[in-house]
């Protein structure tokens, strides 16, 4: 009886080993349909080890993968679901490759997604502007932009005009609360040329973000007045004038837009009162993410824009760029195509470095504008931590890599340990000298030991403070 007893439970453990996967498989498509990637991620994992040839628990995991901020590890997993005609995973592939610049690859699953969409009898305008983006990528990879970026910064998205070390020649910025002194426009931004009589701004209307200008009489502004010729069915925000009073910088949304926002440039056309038709400036300004706000400052040979690619919400990285008078291109015959991707992600500013002087140049005018900004205005300070030769941080705030972060809390603490054990020893070695003979011959062996574990301490603080800025500079893809 007992062997047949055991013989029924030998027969039962693959049938409960099997229902509990497929519970815990449910489990997990229930958590994926609601949004809970994260949650649901371990579940697909553990579940596509026991069947890696499983199409959708390929699918599952590599969406899993994508929405928890681990893309770069999703292509295998969604490949294979496409291959085992899971049909969403073609959306997500077309996504991915979008997002890596990979446009013409984007374009292929795109045509293969709606091919299976039709075949299914489902609609495919919902997701045709995603193709006509990864179309207009394509063509735009074609003629990057070359342009030599000086410098790049991490800020806080609320305040990130402050990072703009414009001189006055250039007019300058503000948001539309401050310089209106009001509380209902918080997108809005307010350009005031340099001779302060005339301001350019953005404005919500009928619930879009529409550009206008106004005149100052005497001791008030006029009442502004739209700037005609733009698309009025897109969000337009981020207004620059160059000093001709002719040339607009402005971001936008909409049909034209590689991202979210992107940078365009019109010109004022005086016989007809508008402004011509907007072109996007391509890449590597835009990219699929927002990107806005461009300022070149003539007088200094300098010009800014803000991206929030590869940004944490709540962050964006203002760049530092010299301005290109003669709109030169990249060769696409002189590079192969990687090169030309990391040109236009801006994965690395080194890349764009060609003549030592001129960047020297570049970097004492920028040392320069900052002096100059940083004059009357006090710098919150925490620490300072050279990360390169170009990027200084002053805050945990600064870094965009948590590990590095993680580190920098260490180094700072330790730094501190070693201050105050130095301090410690000023004052053993201050007591040493007053002491006497018998005194300094008992103080001797402290003070020795002290000065030991401080040679020991400042090399653990030098090791730790490189190894921050060694991760750091590997999580923006400068090392």
């Amino acid at each position: 009886m007992r062997f047949y007893r055991y013989l029924l439970l030998l027969g039962w453990l693959p049938l409960m080993a099997l229902s509990a996967s497929a519970q815990n498989q449910e489990q997990a498509k229930r958590l994926f349909n609601a949004g809970k990637y994260e949650e649901a991620k371990p579940a697909f994992e553990k579940l596509l080890k026991r069947n890696p040839k499983n199409g959708s628990l390929n699918y599952w995991y590599g969406v899993c993968l994508y929405e928890t901020g681990e893309a770069d590890k999703c292509l295998p997993y969604l490949k294979h679901a496409a291959d085992r005609d899971v049909r969403e995973a073609n959306r997500y592939l077309a996504m991915f490759y979008s997002d890596s610049y990979r446009f013409s690859e984007a374009e292929e699953s795109w045509e293969t997604y709606f091919e299976l969409m039709e075949k299914a009898k489902k609609p495919t305008e919902p997701y045709q502007a995603a193709y006509d983006r990864a179309s207009l990528g394509r063509q735009m990879l074609r003629s990057i932009r070359d342009i030599t970026f000086v410098d790049s910064v991490v800020t806080d998205k609320a305040t990130f005009l402050t990072a703009y070390n414009m001189s006055k020649e250039a007019g300058a910025l503000s948001t539309y609360n401050q310089f209106f002194n009001q509380k209902d426009q918080p997108k809005g931004i307010v350009y005031q040329t340099e001779t302060k009589n005339k301001i350019y701004y953005s404005s919500a209307n009928n619930g879009k973000e529409s550009l206008y200008t106004a005149d100052r009489l005497t001791d008030k502004w006029e009442n502004g007045k739209p700037l005609n010729g733009l698309d009025e069915k897109n969000n337009n925000n981020y207004p620059f004038i160059l000093s001709d009073g002719v040339t607009l910088y402005f971001a936008a949304d909409g049909e034209e837009s590689l991202g979210g926002y992107d940078i365009f440039i019109t010109r004022y056309n005086s016989e007809n009162n508008q402004y011509l038709k907007p072109e996007n400036i391509g890449m590597p300004f835009n990219s699929p993410a927002n990107d806005y706000m461009l300022v070149i400052d003539e007088f200094n040979n300098l010009g800014w824009f803000a991206s929030d690619r590869n940004q944490p919400e709540g962050k964006v990285c203002i760049y530092t760029f010299i301005p290109n008078e003669k709109n030169t291109t990249l060769d696409e015959e002189l590079f192969d195509t990687e090169h030309l991707r990391r040109r236009a992600q801006l994965v690395s500013i080194k890349d764009t470095w060609k003549n030592n002087q001129e960047m020297q140049r570049a970097k004492q005018r920028i040392a320069s504008a900052k002096y100059t900004e940083t004059e009357s205005k006090e710098v919150q300070k925490d620490f300072e931590l050279i990360i390169d030769d170009l990027t200084t941080y002053y805050t945990l705030k600064d870094f965009r890599s948590k590990e590095a972060r993680e580190l920098a809390t260490r180094w700072i603490q330790e730094t501190k340990n070693l201050t105050a054990l130095s301090n410690q020893l000023e004052q053993k070695r201050a007591a040493y000298i007053q002491a006497n003979a018998t005194q300094r011959n008992n103080m001797k062996a402290g003070i020795l030991d002290m000065e030991k574990r401080i040679a020991q301490m400042e090399q653990s603080v030098a090791k730790l403070r490189l190894e921050t800025c060694n991760t750091e500079n590997r999580h923006l893809g400068k090392k």
